[in-house]
């Protein structure tokens, strides 16, 4: 800019003099975004366990998956499930391409766009579902 500036034959003092407020806004600037910007938001896992048998008392090594999810701490997770399905049907409803929809939630997680689960407060950590090994949690 200061060689632009120096081009059109205006004076160096009023350049360095004009560079100078414009280092001084930007500083400005940027301290009244940090100043403005709230805290940073905590973010809690879950995990979302495909069950389609509805034997969870059964549980077999090779039998269960899930995905994972997080959402803003302090949302009810029992909401977890509402929030998703919403977002497919926002994203279902704006789409063109009636032939892309989610049907489930096995889709769900792997067509969702971020944008529709953005204003839900959600965000989809794996879009493939990961195996589930059960442990008894007492010894190793």
């Amino acid at each position: 800019m200061e060689a632009t500036l120096l081009e059109q034959k205006i004076e160096p003092s009023k350049v360095a003099a004009i560079i100078k407020d414009l280092e001084q806004a930007a500083e400005e600037d940027k301290a009244e975004r940090q100043a403005n910007a709230g805290p940073k938001a905590k973010w809690e896992y879950l995990v979302v366990l495909n069950n389609p048998d509805g034997k969870l008392d059964k549980i077999s090594q090779d039998g269960l998956s899930a995905w994972v999810v997080k959402q803003i701490e302090g949302q009810d997770a029992g909401l977890m499930l509402n929030k998703l399905t919403d977002a497919a049907k926002t994203q279902n409803e704006s789409s063109k391409r009636k032939k892309s929809l989610i049907t489930g939630f096995g889709e769900l997680f792997s067509a969702i766009k971020t944008k529709f689960l953005k204003e839900k407060g959600i965000k989809v950590c794996t879009k493939e579902a990961v195996r589930v090994i059960g442990v008894n949690g007492k010894t190793l």
